[in-house]
């Protein structure tokens, strides 16, 4: 219904402030020696494990050093100055937004000697007062998720209130919710650092309420209470998702999700009829995909591709009020004489046709009905180290759906579709210790068509 773009975003770092509202992390600390004093112009080299990203800066004067916009992972961090012995700390894992402090202290000694330490940063976060809560890989992975819908793994932070009572139609899509009492359309969501919510205020979920790609998304960190100042757009809770990279290894994932009515029981009020003969309504859903990841070239060029299909058969039970079997005919009988006569109109007769014959007691009727949802996602990333000043990454994403709910009657239906795209491109430049640039360029598009077509046709509906 409504597209936008964020045309150009660039953000420069100078000296100390942070990039939290970009989908990265900071590693900072101090260097100080065994007396407990500040080491000024120590080599500080941050090394991502997977990936060969290559990192360094020195330390200033008052000791601190600090490494901003570095892509999420695992990071080996080195700190070297003649005259002391190399200290390496192995084994950091950098979560999105992450300020993660990495001190060292450094011994007197030769340069070749080495000091190593494995041990994960500081859990307690001492450089920013922000509340929230952290959905890392292993949460995205091994948690269960009914329908494999994302977002849902928002309701398990502190001050988050799902909202139930939705409406059926267009408006209202996807999982929504409150996050400390702010209104529900509050939340805002940026996909590797670009706006992702859908024109009415709501995550990226399509018609069918599903927000598919869990496969290609790595993390993301939800910012429910005192954002830093860099957040903006909303009032609510702030949500940071990156999507997953290539590494210097190849991995992917095969998966099929599998529902039937077999394993069903049967609802109070799926009637048995010559229409409808069977235990309960036939039911099929299948959420089907994969993801494969890795190098086009070792440390340099990365590639990501996601795939996740649904396709659901959902057999449905229809009950409405209609016309007695007994007004239909003619005479009419007593009971059906609203106007004292015992006729039925010839404008009127066209209409009482399309009511369904009454199969049920007390004048209602049960049609069976079978809503097919069609759903396509697609995802594909490219990472590019281009020197150990320059990185670069490019992100499309796709979402397809169509779905045809029925509406009170036979013959009358609401054929529902949503389109989705996101475009990312991004590039960071470091210029030196204390200068450096982050160029952003973002396409957002969502759009939702819903239509009510009939399958009564003829001049006599028209």
């Amino acid at each position: 219904m409504k597209s936008f773009s964020a045309a150009l975003l660039s953000v420069f770092v100078i000296a100390s402030p942070s990039l939290a509202q970009l989908p990265t992390g900071t590693i900072l600390g101090t260097v100080r020696d065994a007396s407990g004093g500040v080491i000024p112009g120590a080599t500080m080299t941050a090394t991502n494990t997977e990936t060969g990203l290559l990192r360094t800066t020195v330390s200033s004067d008052d000791g601190s050093y600090r490494l901003a916009a570095l892509p999420v992972g695992r990071y080996e961090v080195r700190a070297s100055l003649d005259g002391f012995r190399t200290a390496v700390r192995d084994g950091i894992t950098l979560s999105v937004t992450q300020e993660a402090v990495v001190s060292f202290t450094l011994e007197v000694g030769g340069l070749a000697e080495t000091v190593s330490v494995t041990a994960e940063a500081s859990l307690v976060n001492t450089t920013s007062a922000s509340l929230g809560a952290l959905v890392d890989a292993r949460a995205v992975a091994e948690l269960p998720l009914n329908g494999r819908n994302y977002i849902d793994l928002t309701f398990l932070q502190v001050g988050i209130a799902k909202q139930e009572n939705m409406t059926s139609g267009g408006t209202f899509t996807g999982s929504w919710y409150s996050s400390n009492g702010a209104p529900l359309r509050s939340n805002s969501y940026m996909l590797d650092g670009a706006v992702m919510a859908n024109v009415l205020g709501g995550s990226a979920a399509s018609l069918a309420s599903t927000t598919l790609g869990i496969e290609g998304i790595q993390e993301w960190r939800v910012i429910t209470n005192t954002p830093s100042a860099e957040y903006g757009l909303t009032m609510g809770s702030q949500m940071t998702v990156v999507t997953k990279s290539g590494t210097n290894a190849f991995h992917g994932s095969l998966f099929e999700y599998v529902r039937n009515s077999a394993f069903d029981a049967r609802n109070y009020f799926d009637y048995r009829t010559a229409l409808t003969p069977e235990r309960l309504p036939p039911f099929t859903r299948n959420n089907f995909g994969g993801s494969i990841g890795g190098p086009v070239r070792q440390d340099k060029l990365f590639f990501f591709f996601t795939y996740e299909g649904l396709r659901e058969r959902l057999g449905l039970t229809n009950v409405a009020n209609t016309i007695p079997a007994d007004c239909r005919q003619e005479p009419l009988p007593a009971t059906c004489r609203f106007d004292g006569g015992t006729t039925i109109a010839p404008l009127i007769k066209p209409l009482v046709a399309l009511y369904p014959q009454p199969n049920l007691g007390e004048n209602r009727a049960t049609f069976p009905f079978t809503q097919p949802t069609d759903e396509h996602f697609y995802q594909g990333r490219v990472d590019w180290t281009i020197s150990g000043a320059d990185t670069a990454f490019g992100r499309y994403t796709s979402d397809d759906t169509t779905q045809v709910r029925p509406l009170g009657f036979p013959g009358f239906i609401t054929d529902r579709h949503s389109r989705n795209r996101y475009l990312t491109l991004s590039e960071t430049h470091v210029f030196s210790t204390n200068l450096l640039n982050t160029v952003r360029v973002s396409h957002s598009a969502t759009r939702n068509d819903v239509t009510s077509p009939t399958a009564f046709h003829g001049p006599q509906y028209e």
